[in-house]
């Protein structure tokens, strides 16, 4: 199992954002297993600046599109248990919660 964690994870089964979580992933397959709150460091846990994504693989951001909106969308399209794959979005803006023109999503 490989385990990450960060200030943020949204996850799209759910269409809820929690605050300071650890994830675990399968490390062959790196679909998502496990989700706990993180109090302390945790060995063996690589830490990720900003937003960890829980969604299905086949997510992608589109151009010019709110976080907010990327919620909405990825939560509609997830079909009952469907497993979902953990993806770090690079320079997404803490303060205001948003996507920049940099941000990009990068499967873990």
């Amino acid at each position: 199992m490989k385990y990450y964690a960060s200030h943020y994870l949204w996850h799209a089964g759910q269409n809820q954002l929690f605050r300071m979580q650890r994830i675990g992933l399968d490390a062959s397959s790196h679909v998502f297993l496990s989700m706990e709150s993180l109090e302390e460091e945790v060995r063996q846990t690589q830490w990720l600046n900003g937003l960890i994504i829980l969604a299905p693989c086949r997510t992608e951001r589109r151009k010019g599109e709110s976080f907010l909106d990327f919620c909405q969308r990825v939560s509609q399209s997830v079909a009952g248990r469907e497993e979902l794959y953990a993806f770090h979005v690079s320079d997404f803006d803490l303060r205001k919660m948003e996507f920049t023109s940099r941000s990009r999503l990068q499967r873990l």
